[in-house]
């Protein structure tokens, strides 16, 4: 610029940024590239154009300030290690927990189950023992009573030869009236010898008495009249009228019809260890 208009503006102190010439092709502008005085290259003085290379980065454009950067990988790592937790553990240790949890668990319901089943045997095997020292006891009492019975037990069902044998003993019964009203003679404590005809549960010993009588009217029907059709006697044995006692002694009844002709002098005294009576045909 000339200095020959003197009353015209200053110039601009050189401190500020060129005013760079108009290009043709540039976009328009308005004289100030800069904002802010861009740094000068060494060797740089006022009122002289530096030919050099101007700089290619501004140093306000430089890269990404460090604490950006530290942001973004704390960001990242966060990121990976967030794939691989879960509640605040790896994703193998997660695994192998819940495994060990299931198998715990597993083994608890087990053990639980194991120690339930084992009461209900322990108890199941306890009652069993109870009942069956119970039915021993019964037994026993049982059998105990029936081994040796009282002077009365069988009074009843034996004529009185419990209680009275010697005033029994002699003494005769006429077999029911529809079974021919067949006389025989009481014998207590003796047993009719011989081998029965058959064997016979009876309610007493005037109802075996009757069941010979029988035999002797049916028998002969279809045999004939022989030995093997006439019943000559019985032999009555009061404990085996329970049912229960005569299986454990092994006898089919308490009533042994047995062949005629029977006698007193053939009566032998009983060796079976209990009571045996005997009644025989006398007419």
């Amino acid at each position: 610029m000339s200095a020959q208009y003197d009353e015209g503006p200053e110039l601009a102190p050189q401190n500020f940024p060129e005013v760079a010439p108009h290009q043709p092709n540039d976009s328009p502008h308005y004289g100030y590239q800069q904002p802010y005085p861009t740094p000068k290259p060494e060797g740089y003085t006022a009122g002289s154009t530096y030919a050099g290379t101007a700089p290619t980065t501004s140093p306000y454009t430089a890269a990404a300030s460090p604490f950006s950067q530290h942001a973004t990988t704390d960001h990242d790592l966060s990121t990976k290690k967030s794939r691989g937790v879960i509640c605040g553990c790896s994703l193998l240790v997660f695994i192998l927990s819940c495994i060990i949890a299931l198998l715990s668990a597993a083994v608890i319901g087990l053990a639980a189950g194991t120690g339930v089943e084992a009461n209900r045997a322990n108890d199941a095997t306890n009652k069993l023992a109870a009942l069956s020292a119970s039915v021993s006891s019964a037994a026993a009492t049982k059998t105990s009573t029936a081994a040796a019975p009282t002077g009365t037990s069988f009074n009843d069902i034996d004529r009185g030869c419990s209680n009275d044998p010697d005033g029994v003993s002699g003494t005769g019964y006429t077999s029911f009236s529809l079974l021919g009203k067949v006389k025989f003679t009481v014998y207590c404590n003796r047993d009719a010898p011989g081998n029965s005809f058959m064997s016979l549960f009876a309610a007493d010993l005037d109802t075996c008495v009757d069941a010979c009588s029988s035999y002797s009217m049916y028998t002969p029907r279809f045999f004939g009249n022989n030995k093997n059709t006439t019943c000559g006697g019985v032999s009555f044995i009061p404990l085996w009228t329970d049912k229960g006692v005569a299986e454990t002694g092994g006898a089919p009844g308490n009533c042994y019809l047995k062949p005629a002709p029977q006698t007193f002098a053939g009566l032998t005294v009983p060796q079976i260890g209990t009571e045996c009576h005997a009644a025989i045909l006398t007419g």
